[in-house]
């Protein structure tokens, strides 16, 4: 049964680590990578009366592209076989829903993404997907510099 390894991706210093790790478990196993990029929905009030839908999905776009630019790169001198999503919505709510709807060895992902909440070891992110995943979860912190 061919597995793969999910690895949500923001370009943060523990995200890319988390990537070469995952690079790494995919060459041993010969598996594919799912990069997976999760952007807000942006959907309230104030949001509608000045973009309409197709602005809003351009601006995830473009955001999603800029994010996994790096992680792309990375996976093409890797050799690894690989995929990439965009997902939108709450992103321990969609990585975990992914998660779900595939046959996947593990999670693999930064301990801490690009949140503006800032005072603990795990990101809320990461906090909820080890809470709710239903594979092996693991957890990269970035290296210190």
């Amino acid at each position: 049964m061919r597995q793969h390894i999910i690895v949500p991706f923001d370009n943060s210093d523990s995200a890319r680590e988390a990537l070469r790790v995952a690079i790494e478990m995919a060459q041993k196993y010969k598996e594919k990578i799912l990069l997976l990029n999760v952007q807000s929905k942006f959907t309230t009030p104030h949001t509608k009366v000045f973009f309409n839908d197709s602005d809003m999905r351009d601006y995830q776009q473009a955001l999603y592209e800029e994010a996994i630019t790096s992680g792309v790169r990375l996976l093409e001198e890797s050799g690894i076989e690989f995929e990439t999503k965009l997902l939108i919505g709450f992103a321990q709510d969609e990585i975990f829903k992914e998660a779900e709807h595939q046959q996947i060895r593990c999670i693999v992902m930064g301990s801490r993404g690009h949140s503006a909440f800032v005072g603990s070891v795990l990101g809320s992110v990461s906090q909820g997907v080890l809470y709710r995943a239903n594979c092996p979860v693991m957890v990269v912190p970035s290296k210190q510099k």
